[in-house]
């Protein structure tokens, strides 16, 4: 995992704001009551298409489950064709559409009135993080007697939206059919740590941008390990503080909002106060959604 430099990563953030840009108001989406009714259990529909008004039109829907615990919501997707003048369900999947935070900002990639094209036995489906330059997937079904096939399925990774670029073909289905199609989405972890080095007089690290607990290790081989450190705070998305008392001892708290720097703060010098600490005073203090 490349690890990105705070600076680097604050000045990319500023340009092309991924991670902190404020959510649009959309107009709720409708669908033809056969569609609707298809929703899954516990999910509502979030987008639908249609290649028009043809006899044999076809249609795409996808639903979403509310927020777990992460905050994520999770997708399916489910294909029509029109027969007898109402749309019927052609397939299913939960492997195509990305969820919510499925990208390395941990935005969401699914936009389907932007990348999204419905046409007669045609589906063209494109899902990109919101990175200055975008890391995308695109995937490309047909209909071929009466069954959905996939053409191709692409990816694009540029790392934190202006680093390495890398395009690879994913793999496709044994059987080529696209209810078989996995896209691979997953949720990047992104560790955010402040690291007290003991035996350096309480040296502290701000790292971010590893994957493991063991993977941050590794990053501070000859320079910090656990006998001499100490992870004071550990945790994804949000804000994380360190803070001093008058005898330089550390106190820190992590948050889960990464707009809320105020909340981070807060909480860091109440574990201070808490432990007697005199003179409690912020040391510094950073926040980060995915990778920046």
């Amino acid at each position: 995992m490349t690890r990105i430099s705070r600076l680097a990563a604050i000045a990319l953030a500023m340009t092309s704001c991924p991670a902190f840009a404020a959510a649009s108001s959309k107009t709720p989406p409708t669908a033809p009551p056969e569609v609707a009714s298809a929703a899954p259990a516990g999910r509502a529909l979030l987008w639908f298409g249609s290649s028009g008004n043809q006899p044999d039109a076809d249609a795409m829907a996808v639903f979403e489950t509310g927020p777990d615990k992460d905050d994520i919501r999770h997708r399916t997707l489910i294909v029509f064709g029109k027969k007898n003048g109402e749309f019927e369900p052609d397939f299913s999947s939960d492997k195509i559409i990305a969820c919510s935070k499925c990208t390395q900002f941990h935005d969401d990639p699914f936009d389907g009135d932007a990348y999204v094209k419905v046409k007669p036995g045609h589906l063209h489906i494109e899902q990109a993080d919101s990175g200055e330059k975008p890391s995308s997937t695109v995937l490309e079904f047909l209909r071929k007697g009466g069954t959905w096939h996939v053409a191709s399925a692409m990816r694009e990774t540029v790392v934190a939206g202006a680093e390495k670029d890398t395009t690879e073909k994913l793999p496709l289905p044994a059987s080529g059919l696209a209810r078989d199609m996995d896209a691979k989405w997953s949720v990047p972890v992104f560790l955010n740590t402040i690291l007290i080095n003991h035996k350096k007089g309480d040296k502290f690290s701000f790292l971010h941008g590893d994957a493991t607990v063991e993977a941050m290790w590794k990053s501070e081989e000859g320079d910090c390990n656990r006998q001499d450190c100490t992870i004071l705070v550990q945790q994804q998305d949000g804000c994380i503080s360190l803070v001093r008392d008058a005898l330089a001892h550390p106190f820190g708290a992590g948050t889960p909002d990464p707009k809320d720097e105020g909340a981070a703060v807060t909480k860091a010098m109440a574990a201070c106060n808490a432990a007697g600490g005199q003179a409690c005073k912020e040391v510094r203090t950073d926040c980060s959604r995915g990778i920046l």
